[in-house]
């Protein structure tokens, strides 16, 4: 994914028309794919001027690219969370998570947590120990002093964690307290010294939320948005979405009940600036009804119809190994880079990136693997996270759901068979994320989801 195409730094007239509004107020902005509403987020949060924002936002997927967003507008990064974490842990703090090996049962040094990201190594401590620490001036060998405003944190795991880690630490239960490290100049990879924690990460408690922005605001129920973000946002809640990328069965959220369930005033976003008018045509004929992307499209400043941007390609092959194989041929032949393979369920994404695996072609991508049971007869699963939405290079498999909000050059959908009980917001959510070619491949009979599109829009292989 392009972010650096994908972020806007000259909002339009309707785009400023949100800007416009104080962030002290309520609001509910509604807008098409492409429309500029992840963006719009971001500014907004802008509007704050200080850390007392959050973004929440359904998917993990969607959390990393929020991210980069927020950097470049030298925002804390770390202000956007998934929607479980914010119900149940508070904020997450990024970054890659270490302890001391030492020669205890488990093997690891549960009064110590380092952590590493971009700013460097910070140090935390068990926060029942930490003042004791401070008065001996020292953590085993190391030299340790107070700092200022110490980081409070809790660690919890992504997933199934080796029983080491969870006897250890446990999960949301011990808090660990920012100290200062003086003399620490060891490497981190040296294993005899320290243990890397696997899909460990730190939280930290929200504090003073004043402003809470939703993004995707249709992926939540009206429960949801009474009790888990109203109730915390202490000066006004301001909601993005778009009622046909709607695709969760369980909620029926439409963005403009919200509004006038709340009583929040609603702004539209009129122009389309992620896909040309090749995919538009194909994509506005799938929702029901059918709706409009030709009129307010501005990608390439409207100009991006055929032969400027080519038609969207339907492809029938003969098995499902072909359709892979297909899309594995293209990428190599043509060179591709900025590519997203789309695909309806967690399985297939598995199958996927197995095969690609198999060809030792990278990708990116995230998904859980079952990897047995625990001896209490509790299933185990790996999770595999090597999302990266800085990468051209890597092919990004997502699930249609996890895709939401990103956009790539090329896109490919496979699997698009009338069997395979394709729904179709999501559908349309998948198609929509192309900012230049789309490639559907079928290997049974077409998604009825496409019957609406005239055999002039595509190219039929």
């Amino acid at each position: 994914m392009r972010l650096e195409n994908w972020f806007i730094t000259n909002p339009d007239t309707s785009q400023q028309e949100v800007l416009k509004v104080p962030i002290n107020q309520n609001l509910v902005v509604k807008g098409a794919a492409g429309s500029g509403k992840t963006n719009m987020a971001i500014y907004r949060a802008n509007q704050a001027g200080d850390n007392t924002f959050v973004i929440v936002v359904y998917t993990i997927a969607l959390e990393k690219m929020i991210r980069y967003g927020l950097n470049e507008l030298g925002l804390d990064r770390d202000r956007v969370v998934h929607e479980w974490s914010w119900i149940y842990r508070g904020i997450g703090v990024s970054g890659d998570l270490f302890c001391l090996s030492n020669s205890s049962p488990y093997g690891i040094n549960g009064d110590l947590l380092i952590l590493k990201n971009s700013e460097g190594l910070k140090f935390f401590v068990s926060r029942d120990k930490h003042n004791d620490y401070l008065q001996n001036g020292k953590f085993l060998d190391y030299s340790v002093s107070n700092i200022v405003d110490p980081l409070e944190v809790s660690i919890d795991f992504d997933d199934w964690v080796d029983d080491k880690f969870y006897y250890t630490f446990y999960r949301r239960a011990r808090w660990f307290k920012q100290i200062q490290f003086n003399n620490f100049n060891f490497d981190l990879n040296d294993d005899t010294k320290f243990v890397f924690i696997p899909a460990g990460y730190l939280y930290k408690d929200k504090g003073v939320v004043n402003y809470v922005i939703v993004d995707e605001g249709q992926d939540f129920s009206l429960s949801t948005y009474s009790t888990y973000f109203i109730s915390e946002a202490k000066k006004s809640l301001t909601i993005f979405g778009d009622t046909n990328q709607r695709i969760y069965r369980d909620r029926f959220c439409n963005i403009e009940d919200v509004a006038s369930n709340f009583k929040y005033p609603i702004l539209n976003l009129d122009f389309n600036y992620r896909i040309p008018k090749t995919i538009a045509k194909v994509a506005q004929m799938i929702p029901q009804p059918h709706i409009d992307l030709l009129t307010n499209n501005k990608k390439n400043n409207g100009n991006s119809d055929y032969p400027s941007f080519p038609k969207p390609i339907i492809k029938k092959c003969n098995s499902e190994e072909e359709e892979m194989q297909y899309i594995l041929n293209r990428i190599q032949t043509e060179g591709m880079d900025d590519v997203a393979i789309l695909l309806p369920k967690e399985d297939t994404v598995i199958k996927l990136h197995e095969f690609f695996s198999e060809h030792n072609i990278g990708t990116q991508v995230r998904i859980a693997i079952d990897i047995g049971v625990t001896p209490l007869g509790n299933r185990k699963f790996k999770r595999i996270d090597t999302l990266d939405f800085t990468n051209h290079d890597l092919p990004a498999i997502l699930t249609y759901h996890a895709g939401k909000g990103t956009e790539f050059d090329n896109v490919f959908i496979p699997f698009a068979d009338d069997d395979m009980g394709l729904e179709r917001n999501p559908f349309y959510v998948a198609v929509t994320r192309g900012s230049s070619r789309v490639f559907i491949t079928y290997s049974r009979k077409l998604t009825s989801l496409l019957k609406d599109v005239s055999p002039n829009d595509v190219i039929f292989q």
